[in-house]
């Protein structure tokens, strides 16, 4: 699973739900916020991404390091995990609020569900109840 909140983190949960492990790296947010505010004259960007990598002005280089930057971290994380983990085959879920855009961008993602915090939240309700 992949969360692109405000931190991105990466989780290894098996096909009974045993978590095996996981990544947290800034989430693109606050790594944007770094660069408008503790940075000298970077402005705050749009996050998206730009039409070329290598950019010609400031607000396209800033989106294509902020955006690409984490559609790479991204594959180069699932693939590590995959690699390690001898799980080839695991299907890559995403959600948060950047977690549909990211996964338009990579063929590492299989599927964006953006109420899986809620469904997961929903579970563990249904469990207590009983």
């Amino acid at each position: 699973m992949a969360d692109y909140g405000t931190a991105t983190t990466y989780d290894l949960i098996t096909a009974e739900g045993a978590f095996l492990g996981g990544v947290i790296s800034p989430g693109v947010k606050i790594s944007a916020n770094a660069l408008w505010n503790d940075t000298a004259n970077l402005p705050e960007i749009e996050i998206k991404c730009p039409e070329h990598v290598v950019a010609k002005d400031t607000i396209t280089a800033m989106q294509a390091g902020l955006f690409l930057g984490t559609v790479g971290q991204s594959q180069y994380i699932i693939n590590k995990i995959k690699a390690e983990s001898g799980l080839k085959d695991i299907k890559v879920v995403a959600t948060g609020g950047l977690g549909k855009m990211i996964s338009d961008y990579t063929d590492e993602i299989d599927i964006y569900d953006r109420n899986l915090t809620l469904k997961g939240l929903q579970i563990i309700f249904d469990k207590q109840k009983k």
